[in-house]
């Protein structure tokens, strides 16, 4: 699942780190299985104006393990109206969501068929109804399933969970002009001219899971191609053709790369993909018919910096890691999440190249890495949770890709594929845990990986360095101490044993590389070279998850982040040099920024300059606004809202005014805002009047408003937020208002107000906000929606900001003067330690070299 994931609102909080379970967390297990669910046929009917389903489900089952004298399914939110089976009425009885059928007795091994039939009305999981109204009248009639983790039960009786396969057919009857997609292979459409309706019949012979059984109806357009001989589609809205065609079109190349690649081919008889409104996830990778959110569909000008290829990427992945090979119970979802973003790099590497590979795994550790110091740490896999989706966070998905790389890195590209083709081979059509995986590596290699995913998987956290380096002239040797300085707790390791990379750039180009096995807390290493080295590089390539402290030589970061062929190098300097104001480091990063050859160092120089806060590095700054790629540029505006006044705020001006790029409009709008410049209310006032690709230029500008500070926004933002504009602006207008609205009660009870709105994630942000607020008055609403909403994201973040609301954190509005405050000293001790350096020189270390780096 491509997914939203659970955690808070548009602005992280920073929040001290919390548990990960939740109060009402428990163990679970995957549940016995004394039925066998053979095949579910569903016959469908719906109602578009008045959200109905109708529905048939006929289960064949068989019983395993001892006879059957009832057959107990879940069914939630619906209406039975009648249970037949075996020639005959059966008796049921639905209590909560548990619907038990009485059986005549069915003997061992023996089969059954019973069909259900059911209304379902106005649903609110499982099944979702798309309609115009007064405020979105453009809106078209649509319905689409969403059933992950455990919501198939809401639009169908069955057994809903990850450990039952089953085959599945779908006959589903819509309005003449409107289609309808599902899983497997479409079979017949027949049409009825007198009631104008169209009958779709899908079947799918390959088990799968009742997750992922998937029904999309509306009125779409599509177009099929072909990977090989698999037929692939897409399908979008009537007019979003060439959107659909620039989002979707290397999917056949996708194909050809995993099949390829994992030597296994794509094992389905078609793959589909088709975008829907309001979808409440990325996308959902059903089997053979993957649901994506229509936002992902863009224009000519967004692809200037914007792709659909990584969402593409990881739902098709799913196809193999998640639906061919399907984790038996939710606590090994790493095996489907984990897998489908680390291909989703994969692809990347495949088609746009090394560099692109390698800034994406060092974002990938980003996202974990902050969500691991700002929420929460746990165990990748852990079966301690309140429910399923609390799982789907970024330990699931960047972490487990991390540890993902980490196994290929160790094993080798040899042995990793041989590897993952045994996997898959081994375990196709059935359920796995972690523990398949694990075997299979130890088949392919005879490497025993026990010690591996107890650290990675099974334990929690991951190595916290410390690096120095020395040089030894009379030795002529290289002195490298590294520590480890994670604490023991929260199930982490105090020792990760490792193999690094260490390596020492020498002249004329020479690069010497040693590799060490890390396996102690501290570990000292004498590396004799020919002479001092240039450059020395822990980890060259950042294939380890980690945090790393330097103490290196600057000279010597200066020459990495100049000229190192590696991007993981490169990137490594720019963060070092972060926390160095010297005119060296500035200078160096100015060089990065306006020459290197590609765009995520120029990002993190940029970020770098931001950092440091000082005049020169604004100029830097200011100098680099037309470099040449988007990306890039949009650093360079996200950095120079790091700078307060009006030099920043000039040279933000025609960022915002007109660039090629909706995302360089919108980071610049945000970063005015910033700068605090008396013209800021102006200039974010003319970006709010422009339309764009999902509204990311007045998104852009709403933040904007939240980081200046000025109170006279409030009523826009109010009105930002009411039903009827964007998804996206509503949610910047409740976020800046989080900032802004503090003590205001017209703030706080709008926000209570959205608390209820149709749109989920609006109410997902109206919690967040309300919490980071302090709002009390609050307390009432956001422990109704942790106790009694039926959807689990929104259940979490009000639970976690009432949490918050009562552990008594400080007034907010003191915490904003606080954030000045802190922002105003680290730029006058920026300016001071640059003026130092002008007139002092650095100390000199006992070994000569001359100043040290901090990340």
């Amino acid at each position: 699942m491509g997914v939203t994931h659970r955690r808070s609102g548009d602005e992280p909080a920073h929040v001290t780190r919390r548990p990960f379970a939740l109060p009402a967390s428990r163990p679970h297990y995957a549940p016995d299985r004394r039925a066998r669910v053979d095949h579910i046929a569903l016959t469908l009917a719906f109602d578009f104006k008045r959200k109905i389903l109708k529905g048939r489900c006929a289960t064949t089952f068989t019983a395993i393990g001892g006879p059957l004298s009832a057959l107990d399914l879940q069914a939630g939110r619906m209406s039975i109206k009648g249970v037949r089976g075996f020639g005959k009425a059966l008796a049921y009885e639905l209590v909560g969501q548990e619907l038990r059928i009485e059986l005549p007795r069915l003997a061992t091994g023996k089969s059954a068929t019973v069909t259900v039939d059911y209304e379902v009305r106005r649903p609110q999981q499982g099944l979702y109804f798309i309609a115009p109204d007064k405020d979105y009248p453009d809106k078209p009639y649509q319905a689409w399933t969403q059933s992950q983790d455990a919501d198939a039960h809401y639009w169908f009786p069955c057994i809903d969970h990850p450990n039952a396969k089953a085959t599945t057919a779908v006959t589903a009857t819509v309005p003449s002009d409107f289609f309808v997609l599902s899983n497997g292979t479409l079979v017949s459409t027949t049409t009825d001219a007198t009631k104008k309706t169209k009958t779709y019949r899908w079947k799918m012979d390959v088990p799968h899971v009742t997750y992922l059984v998937s029904v999309v109806a509306g009125k779409f357009v599509g177009r099929t191609d072909k990977a090989g001989a698999i037929p692939v589609s897409w399908y979008v809205e009537p007019g979003r053709e060439a959107d659909g065609k620039r989002s979707f079109g290397k999917t056949p190349k996708m194909v050809a790369f995993f099949g390829e690649r994992i030597g296994v081919k794509y094992p389905y008889s078609q793959y589909s993909q088709i975008a829907v409104r309001d979808f409440v996830f990325g996308g959902m990778e059903n089997t053979t018919c993957t649901t994506q959110t229509d936002a992902t569909l863009h224009d000519a000008r967004a692809a200037l910096d914007f792709s659909s290829d990584g969402l593409v990427a990881h739902e098709l992945a799913h196809q193999w890691f998640g639906d061919l090979l399907t984790c038996k119970d939710w606590s090994h979802a790493w095996l489907n999440e984990s897998f489908a973003t680390y291909f989703d790099a994969l692809f990347k590497e495949h088609d746009l190249g090394e560099a692109e590979f390698a800034y994406q795994r060092i974002l990938d550790q980003d996202l974990y890495l902050k969500e691991d110091a700002e929420h929460y740490r746990r165990p990748i896999v852990t079966n301690v949770y309140a429910e399923p989706v609390d799982l789907f966070d970024r330990h699931l998905y960047e972490k487990g890709s991390c540890v993902l790389h980490m196994l290929r890195v160790q094993l080798g590209d040899e042995l990793w594929w041989k590897a993952i083709n045994d996997y898959v081979s081994t375990n196709a059509q059935g359920s796995v845990e972690t523990v398949d995986l694990a075997r299979a590596l130890e088949r392919v290699s005879g490497r025993n990986f026990a010690r591996f995913f107890d650290q990675w998987i099974f334990g929690a956290g991951h190595p916290e360095f410390a690096v120095a380096y020395r040089w030894d002239a009379d030795a002529k040797s290289a002195i490298i101490d590294i520590r480890q300085t994670q604490q023991p707790e929260e199930n982490t390791a105090s020792v990760f044993a490792l193999p690094a990379v260490l390596e020492f750039g020498l002249a004329r180009g020479k690069r010497h590389t040693v590799a060490v096995d890390i396996d102690t807390r501290e570990h000292s290493i004498r590396v004799p070279l020919p002479a001092r080295p240039e450059t020395f590089v822990f980890d060259p390539r950042a294939d380890v998850l980690k945090t790393v402290k330097l103490d290196v030589p600057v000279e010597m970061l200066l020459r990495q982040l100049a000229a190192h062929a590696e991007v993981g190098a490169r990137v490594a300097a720019a963060r070092a040099l972060a926390g160095n104001a010297s005119p060296e480091a500035i200078d160096g990063l100015r060089g990065a920024l306006k020459r290197d050859a590609f765009w995520g160092v120029q990002a993190e120089a940029a970020k770098a300059l931001g950092a440091i806060k000082t005049d020169d590095a604004r100029a830097a700054l200011i100098a680099a606004v037309k470099v040449a790629n988007p990306k890039a540029r949009r650093a360079v505006a996200e950095a120079l809202g790091e700078f307060r006044g009006e030099q920043a705020c000039a040279a933000l001006e025609p960022l915002a005014k007109s660039d090629r790029s909706y995302f360089v409009e919108a980071a610049a709008a945000t970063s005015i805002g910033k700068t605090k410049s008396p013209r800021a209310f102006e200039l974010l006032r003319k970006s709010l009047d422009k339309d764009s690709f999902n509204d990311v230029v007045r998104a852009g500008a709403l933040t904007g408003y939240g980081a200046l500070g000025d109170e006279r926004a409030i009523p826009a933002l109010l009105d930002w937020t009411k039903y009827g504009h964007s998804s996206s602006t509503r949610r910047a207008a409740i976020q800046a208002l989080a900032r802004l609205g503090e003590r205001r009660k017209d703030v706080v009870d709008a926000l209570i107000g959205l608390l209820d709105d149709p749109q989920l994630r609006v109410r997902i942000n109206a919690a967040d906000a309300l919490g980071k607020m302090n709002a009390v008055d609050a307390l009432p609403e956001l422990d109704r929606l942790a106790n009694l909403d039926v959807e689990g994201r929104l259940r979490i973040v009000s639970m976690e900001a009432a949490q918050k609301i009562r552990a008594g954190k400080e007034p907010a509005d003191e915490l904003r003067r606080l954030r000045d405050d802190v922002d105003q000293l680290r730029a006058a001790n920026a300016k001071l330690e640059a003026k130092l350096a002008e007139f002092e020189p650095a100390p000199v270390r006992p070994n000569g070299a001359r100043s040290k780096a901090r990340r």
